[in-house]
Order: C-alpha cells, then sequence, then structure tokens
C-alpha cells in the first residue's frame, strides 16, 4: 500500500469526527454583523447578517436554521429555511470567525470570501 494513501486513511476519520451538529448556533457566532460598522444597527448595508440561536436574518430574507454544524471553535456551517420576496428555499452557508472573534468571513465559496465585522451589542 503505498505510504501516503495510508496517511490519508488514517487522517480522513480523524477531519469528520471533529465536525459535531448543534443543538443550536454557538454564542460566539451570535449578533449582528456587517461589512460597514457604520451601519450596525441600521438597514442601510446589504451586508447585515444577524445570527441568534436558531434564526438567521439577511438584508432582505430570514428564516429558521434547520442543521447546525461547527467544527472546533471557529468553524460554522448551518443549512435553513429562508423567505423574503415573496419565495421561499433552503439555503446552505458556511463562515469562518477570526481568532479575536471580531470578523465572520462567508467561505461558501473559497474564491468569493465575504467579511463581515461584529457589530456593537448595542447598536442603533
Amino acid at each position: 500500500m503505498n505510504r501516503w494513501f495510508a496517511l490519508i486513511l488514517i487522517f480522513i476519520p480523524m477531519s469528520v469526527a471533529a465536525a459535531e451538529q448543534q443543538k443550536s448556533v454557538p454564542v460566539q457566532f451570535q449578533g449582528e454583523w456587517n461589512s460597514n460598522l457604520k451601519h450596525c444597527g441600521t438597514n442601510l448595508n446589504d451586508s447585515r447578517l444577524i445570527l441568534s440561536a436558531a434564526h438567521i436574518q439577511f438584508y432582505e430574507s430570514n428564516g429558521p436554521i434547520k442543521a447546525i454544524v461547527t467544527e472546533g471553535q471557529f468553524e460554522l456551517a448551518l443549512i435553513s429555511k429562508l423567505s423574503g420576496e415573496g419565495g421561499n428555499w433552503l439555503s446552505y452557508r458556511q463562515y469562518r470567525l477570526s481568532a479575536d472573534r471580531s470578523k465572520l468571513t462567508d467561505v461558501t465559496n473559497e474564491n468569493s470570501k465575504f467579511v463581515r465585522y461584529r457589530c456593537p451589542k448595542n447598536s442603533k
């Protein structure tokens, strides 16, 4: 057996085992996120994202989160049932939290990562 193939067989189960299904969005991901901190607490920017324990809200759509998976403290994947603009659909998003927990990057598509910043708790 090829040595590299053997190593892959060892490490794949370890990486899969690290992913955990959650009952709610972990607190470090919860809150309001925006690409422009000046627009926190307003609906002036279409990058606004609000995550709560079981709900996700974008600029023009929102809905309940149906599945939550984390890998470590900084990786989050969500499946949600969104509605908005007269339609309903399932959505998959994957996020990466910065080590200092101030930036949330949408890494659903690795080629076009989108960064949002944590809004202060009482932004108006």
